[in-house]
């Protein structure tokens, strides 16, 4: 198979058995190979994010049928381009940010925020609010994957965290991958 190419399929629609199934038949029958994926359930919401590999062919009817899927798996999908060669970027090193604080707005965006400003890439975020132990008072938690660039003190973006964290009352372990 000529995988030449590659697409991300993003599919967002209500939560219900099979559509996983549905939404990977199309990728498969196009002649389209899943080689990552994301999927989770939000509040009844399943959303998807897939890296799909394939011919020139198979990008074509990935495309060209969107609109079925659409129709008949009841979701709203999207195809777009992954150029490989974008996400080279300068030397970085992996680590792991851990997040948590009682829940107020703003706590994402603050993070992120910094992150951004010392030049440090998040590659991936998973967060969810919990009722924290003891009190069920509700608790938000992140975990990030990022990547420093080589130049970047690790000790300097330690200290940056340390002192937002400690003005917004976030704990959190930053960790080497």
């Amino acid at each position: 198979m000529d995988t030449s190419h590659h697409a991300v399929l993003t599919a967002v629609g209500d939560d219900r058995p099979g559509l996983v199934d549905e939404v990977t038949r199309y990728v498969t029958e196009r002649g389209g190979n899943l080689e990552d994926s994301r999927m989770v359930n939000l509040r009844g919401q399943f959303a998807m994010m897939m890296l799909v590999a394939g011919g020139e062919e198979a990008m074509s009817r990935l495309q060209d049928g969107l609109g079925a899927l659409r129709r008949e798996s009841h979701v709203h999908a999207e195809l777009r381009p992954a150029d490989a060669g974008a996400a080279a970027g300068p030397p970085a090193m992996p680590f792991r940010l851990n997040t948590w604080a009682m829940d107020h707005p703003g706590l994402m965006q603050s993070v992120s925020h910094l992150l951004g400003g010392k030049g440090v890439n998040i590659e991936s975020v998973d967060s969810s609010l919990r009722p924290a132990p003891y009190t069920n008072a509700p608790l938000f938690e992140m975990e990030l994957v990022i990547s420093v660039p080589a130049t970047t003190s690790v000790a300097g973006l330690r200290e940056a965290i340390a002192g937002l964290c400690d003005e917004m009352n976030i704990d959190w372990r930053l960790t080497a991958l």
